[in-house]
């Protein structure tokens, strides 16, 4: 019975040690997705995906990070969504990766929501 108790109690300290892990590397996460670094490596892609973004003509007037949805991604970096315009149906797709100089730059793939990738197309067409 004391070994039973005494294995409970180990496998629930390590529980306990990786949910605080866990939670640990989710803060360090945020703190980089909220940094300055990361909020031009954001719009460097929103003005990839849309030139005339954050003016009059452009189809994105403005974005969030959705904090939700920062992950760590497996094959290196963190990915998260954008919210386009408030609109929770208008999102970006990306990630930021630490280049060769310690520097905070996009990440690979970039993707949208069906409907922002139908309103691109459609400007982009009307152009």
């Amino acid at each position: 019975m004391v070994l039973l108790l005494v294995g409970a109690g180990i496998t629930a300290g390590g529980a306990g040690y990786m949910k605080y892990q866990e939670h640990k590397e989710r803060e360090a996460m945020l703190e980089i997705v909220k940094s300055e670094e990361a909020k031009a490596a954001c719009d460097e892609i929103i003005k990839n995906l849309n030139p005339n973004a954050f003016t009059k003509n452009g189809i994105i007037k403005s974005y969030q990070i959705d904090y939700d949805s920062v992950a760590h991604n497996p094959m290196g970096g963190i990915d998260f969504d954008l919210i386009i315009n408030n609109d929770s149906n208008l999102k970006v797709y990306m990630g930021v990766d630490k280049n060769n100089d310690g520097r905070l730059e996009p990440k690979g793939g970039v993707g949208t929501s069906k409907k922002l990738g139908d309103l691109l197309r459609k400007e982009a067409v009307n152009e």
